[in-house]
C-alpha cells in the first residue's frame, strides 16, 4: 500500500482520470463518457467497501481546500 491506496484502487482512479481526460480532449462523446464512468463506479462498488472508501478518500484528497468565512464577531 502506498499513500493509503491499493493497486486496485489506484487502477480505478486511473480509469476515472483517463475517462475525464478523453472527454476534455474530445475523444469521446457524453454518452460514452457516462457509460465509462458508470462501468467504473459499478466495478468500484463491486470491489467492496474498503476499495470504495480508498477511491473516495483519494478523490476527496485531490479537491482544493474549501474557503472559510472570515467573519469577525464584535
Amino acid at each position: 500500500m502506498r499513500d493509503g491506496t491499493t493497486r486496485r484502487s489506484r487502477r480505478f482512479l486511473a480509469e476515472l482520470g483517463a475517462n475525464v481526460d478523453a472527454w476534455y480532449a474530445g475523444q469521446i462523446d457524453y454518452e460514452a463518457f457516462g457509460a465509462r464512468q458508470r462501468a467504473t463506479w459499478d466495478a468500484i462498488h463491486a470491489a467492496g467497501p474498503a476499495i470504495e472508501e480508498q477511491v473516495l478518500r483519494a478523490l476527496r484528497d485531490r479537491l482544493p481546500p474549501t474557503r472559510t468565512s472570515h467573519t469577525e464577531v464584535a
